[in-house]
């Protein structure tokens, strides 16, 4: 009873510390891959990075994504009312490189989405912005972007698992110390 009252103690303990709850991993193959997943079903999220998140009519806004399969078409749409915008080949990583003239829009949220012929698909929101709106935003900053200020999961992931670990031996003591009170 011990033991299991000393492992609740540390998984509060690690909640408290990390912001997240400790919990039972299932097999090491259930974990998701890293990375790009190509060959599954569904077609894998791709990942997409634009030049910049607030644009007028008229302006060109560039893009990089990955995860598309080798040498395959992309198609670019930009929502809320489609238009594509072109379209583009991914290199023999899978890599595509392009940029795009923001279409005739108004004012507001819009999605840029890009399509692979084998369904890879990614997008990545953006805003456009009244003429008169763009000339308040100074040459190279984007207002719309913000510092990082969320957590490292890497160190938050070593805190758990030190904190996990740090429990597993005072249950190991416990025991231990259990088994040598009871044969003197």
């Amino acid at each position: 009873m011990r033991g299991f009252k000393v492992a609740v103690v540390t998984i509060g303990l690690s909640t408290a510390l990390t912001g997240t709850a400790v919990g039972l991993a299932g097999p090491a193959a259930a974990a998701p891959k890293s990375g790009c997943s190509q060959g599954t079903y569904p077609p894998a999220a791709s990942a997409i990075a634009l030049s910049r998140s607030r644009a007028t009519v008229g302006m060109t806004i560039s893009f990089d994504a990955r995860c598309f399969k080798g040498d395959d078409k992309v198609t670019a749409t930009v929502y809320s009312t489609p238009v594509q915008v072109g379209q583009y080949t991914a290199n023999a990583n899978g890599a595509v490189s392009g940029s795009f003239t923001v279409p005739a829009l108004s004012p507001g949220r819009h999605t840029l989405r890009l399509v692979g012929t084998d369904g890879t698909q990614t997008s990545a929101p953006f805003t456009v912005v009244p003429t008169s709106a763009a000339s308040a935003i100074p040459a190279g900053s984007d207002p719309s972007s913000l510092a990082f200020t969320g957590s490292d999961l890497a160190k938050t992931g070593g805190l758990g698992t030190l904190l996990l670990l740090g429990g597993g031996a005072l249950v190991i003591a416990a025991k231990r110390r259990k088994h040598v009170n009871a044969s003197v």
